[in-house]
């Protein structure tokens, strides 16, 4: 199944099957099927930007998407891809957000031109190659965009290992499609449980203690400005969900159940 998440809130909405009935096309080809009516449910105001694994990478496509207002997009440039430089961007080298990238420049492909940036991970020493149809961002803020793709896998990983979906209720596509549905439903249900317990004081302390730490155990001149200049949505932790479970499966009031989660909240069991 193909989702799609929301970095700004982190809520999981379904797309639509990839495989099934013995065929496994490309994800590709079902993504351009259904991204016009997936999109057509979102009424955020603006051009929203995209932020896709290199299996998405279709150059046309994008520059169309951008042209018609409908999408930005940013993704990692492939090994095989060999650009033309045109020429740089200019960028701040000294903006404390643009720590750790290494050129923004105009880049040519076989049936498209991109911005391209080339940025160097001050953490660990890596080298990263981005593209993207987004003009208006610090290259930056570009990089931070992309690496955020991790609250994806996580999801994905809160799919399989803390809410058991291990394998299809079903091979037909309504099955598939409902079943799918389900999942993002709970996802988002407990995001947003546990965003409104933010709002009365409750944070998943062990999570951003831990976080905490280990940035402080970073040098200086291995941390990443950018990283620290916002507040990462974490991941659904298992002592959270649960707790969620076990308050409903038992009926537990929320008189009893709020003070259990700030147990489960403040540390790790």
């Amino acid at each position: 199944m193909i989702y799609g998440m929301c970095l700004h809130h982190g809520l999981v909405r379904a797309m639509s099957r990839y495989y099934g009935d013995g065929a496994r096309p490309h994800e590709w080809s079902i993504f351009q099927q259904n991204w016009r009516a997936w999109l057509a449910q979102d009424q955020r105001q603006g051009i929203p930007i995209f932020v896709v694994d290199p299996a998405y990478i279709d150059n046309p496509f994008w520059a169309l998407e951008k042209i018609q207002k409908q999408a930005m997009i940013i993704t990692r440039e492939k090994d095989n891809m060999k650009p033309t430089i045109y020429g740089p961007n200019a960028f701040d080298p000294e903006d404390p957000v643009n720590l750790g990238v290494l050129d923004d420049e105009l880049a040519g492909y076989s049936n498209a031109a991109l911005r391209r940036i080339r940025y160097r991970d001050p953490t660990t020493g890596k080298d990263f190659v981005f593209i993207t149809t987004c003009n208006h961002l610090r290259p930056g803020l570009i990089a931070l965009l992309y690496f955020m793709r991790w609250k994806i896998e996580k999801a994905y990983d809160v799919f399989k290992n803390k809410f058991k979906v291990r394998k299809a209720w079903g091979s037909g596509k309504t099955c598939a499609t409902m079943q799918a549905h389900f999942v993002a439903l709970l996802h988002n249900l407990l995001t947003l449980l546990l965003a409104r317990l933010e709002k009365t004081g409750l944070q998943q302390n062990a999570v951003e203690h831990r976080a905490t730490l280990r940035i402080k155990k970073t040098s200086p001149n291995k941390r990443v400005p950018t990283h620290e200049m916002i507040r990462h949505a974490f991941p659904l932790t298992c002592q959270f969900v649960r707790a969620v479970r076990n308050i409903l499966r038992y009926k537990i009031p929320w008189e009893d159940a709020y003070p259990l989660f700030r147990q489960r909240l403040n540390s790790y069991l």
